[in-house]
């Protein structure tokens, strides 16, 4: 196992999503545990757990009778992860302007800076969920940060392959999160609020004007 994973089973998971997002697996296609172990060299227990991470971000799904079937992306995935974004990650947003501590806000910076100086697709999708994760986590108890958290898993990989297909967003994207920075140090909840509904507004259309299904494809292809 590489030396950039921490555990055996966030390398499974990344490999098998890579292959998702590639098109080594095509939708329908089945994933077998045992299969999967042989190929890592790994037990079935981290195999498991990755399959699992997968159904979380919409990648597989898991029939009683067939076992894992991949899924792979969709259009219609995307739009809809992203209009629950919007009905709820602004609202939690600011609500955690109250409450966030003060070495939480200067880790989200650090993030920040990290993404700032990287033009990786994976590593910046990754960095992103980190970045919002770390700005909410003040508000981990209650019922719609767990929500949106798993949205944000959900939608990593389209952030992975948005970013592909348009790498020029970074940009804008880092621009964004700095401005999200400042209203939580300014303890501005409204602005915070705005800028996260307008970020979100703004990917979903370019999403919806600029990708279709068979783009997607292709560019999952490109991606691997």
């Amino acid at each position: 196992m590489p030396k950039d994973y921490k555990t055996v089973e966030q390398y499974v998971l990344n490999q098998l999503r890579r292959d998702i997002l590639g098109g080594r697996y095509q939708p329908g296609d089945r994933l077998r545990q045992d299969e999967v172990a042989r190929r890592f060299e790994v037990s079935t227990t981290p195999v498991r757990e990755a399959f699992r991470d997968l159904r979380s971000e919409g990648l597989v799904w898991i029939d009683t009778n067939k076992g894992v079937i991949v899924k792979g992306l969709t259009v219609k995935d995307v739009a809809e992860i992203y209009e629950l974004r919007i009905a709820l990650e602004p609202l939690l947003a600011r609500k955690s302007v109250a409450t966030i501590a003060p070495d939480a806000l200067e880790a989200a910076r650090l993030i920040h800076h990290e993404m700032s100086a990287s033009s990786d697709p994976h590593r910046w999708a990754a960095l992103n969920k980190e970045f919002h994760v770390t700005l909410m986590a003040s508000e981990k108890d209650t019922r719609l940060y767990d929500m949106v958290r798993n949205l944000l898993v959900i939608a990593e990989p389209y952030v992975s392959l948005s970013i592909f297909i348009h790498p020029q967003i970074l940009a804008t994207d880092n621009i964004e999160h700095e401005q999200i920075l400042e209203g939580y140090e300014k303890k501005n909840a409204r602005s915070v609020e705005r800028i996260v509904k307008q970020h979100l507004e703004q990917t979903l259309l370019a999403i919806q004007n600029s990708v279709d299904e068979n783009s997607l494809r292709l560019m999952s292809k490109a991606f691997a």
